[in-house]
């Protein structure tokens, strides 16, 4: 593996050469064994529409978005001498510095980046510098064009992508799985990772059981919950979000009573709560040894359960049963040997 430590990074970020320092990243993480750029814009829409030879045509938005490079470069490109297997989609490679607000920085590259996909053949990865941050997107046009971002990042953290975008990282049988690969490790995660509704309803569940709240559980509001899990990264990310995902296939406001098994645990929890079957108030007239039976099963902890019975709805009510009915033989035995 190439070490990202011995390669001067600094001047990635502010150097006036984007291109060659761009080259220099990917030369440094095994990309390229090549010292120079294939194309170096002067002039950077006479580039995009006669040196690069694209041939899409392009809406008033993506070029408005042209106008906001102030730096365009193909680097080079992988085709199939890289690869063990023939007839691959080549792989290109570019580096845009963009000249735009902070707020709009990754929705300009997203146009950007669709609109080279539609004009080439194959893979397009993009290396975006805008001031002094960097980004990388990957994409391929299918029915419309799909690109998929790295998050943002600086001089404090470019030697952690490099070593995760090492060459030794990827796997060169064919160009679909070295894109795939470098999507995996490079990409943001709610790419890769999406927050499903039935993990979001576990998460509700588990907190619903084994919060220290007390009372407060009950006005945890499900559909509330769920929602800002499910979207918490659309919050995070802010101006910088991109994504089209179809959500109606985890929509919290779609889950109906016939949906999980939890609705059943979810029952059994709210009459053990009203019950006090989870929970024990102390009597002035338990003595010591019954209130540290009481302090012991009075509350329960995710940690104590097993991974297999959490994740089984019938498991998980069974196991509670059986912690109430050992509860109420140790105190009565506790009570009746007095």
């Amino acid at each position: 593996m190439n070490d990202p430590l011995l390669y001067d990074c600094d001047e990635l970020f502010r150097s006036s050469d984007f291109p060659g320092k761009a080259m220099e990243f990917f030369h440094a993480a095994g990309h390229t064994i090549a010292e120079k750029p294939l194309i170096v814009a002067d002039d950077v829409l006479r580039c995009i529409y006669s040196e690069l030879e694209f041939k899409a045509y392009y809406d008033s938005a993506e070029r408005s978005a042209f106008v906001c490079i102030s730096s365009l470069s193909h680097l080079f490109t992988m085709d199939d001498e890289a690869f063990n297997k023939t007839k691959n989609a080549p792989v290109q490679y570019f580096s845009v510095c963009l000249n735009t607000l902070l707020f709009e920085r990754t929705a300009i590259a997203n146009i950007i980046a669709n609109a080279f996909a539609k004009s080439i053949t194959g893979y397009c990865v993009i290396l975006f510098r805008h001031e002094e941050i960097c980004m990388l997107s990957f994409s391929k046009k299918f029915k419309s064009s799909v690109t998929i971002f790295s998050d943002w990042f600086s001089e404090a953290s470019v030697v952690d992508i490099m070593r995760r975008i090492d060459i030794a990282n990827l796997t060169l049988h064919s160009s679909d799985e070295y894109i795939m690969d470098l999507v995996y490790i490079a990409a943001r995660q709610y790419y890769t990772s999406p927050i499903s509704r039935d993990y979001a309803y576990a998460e509700w569940a588990n907190l619903k059981l084994f919060s220290d709240l007390g009372d407060m559980l009950a006005i945890v509001d499900q559909k509330e919950f769920m929602d800002d899990l499910m979207y918490s990264h659309i919050n995070n990310y802010g101006d910088d979000y991109v994504g089209e995902f179809d959500f109606s296939d985890y929509q919290a406001d779609i889950i109906e009573s016939s949906d999980y098994d939890f609705d059943l645990l979810e029952l059994e929890i709210d009459e053990m709560i009203a019950t006090g079957g989870l929970e024990f108030k102390d009597d002035e007239d338990t003595d010591d040894e019954l209130e540290e039976v009481i302090d012991e099963y009075e509350r329960i902890y995710a940690d104590e359960i097993p991974l297999e019975i959490i994740e089984d709805p019938v498991l998980l009510l069974k196991w509670l049963g059986e912690r109430e009915r050992e509860r109420a033989d140790v105190e009565e035995n506790i009570e009746n040997s007095d």
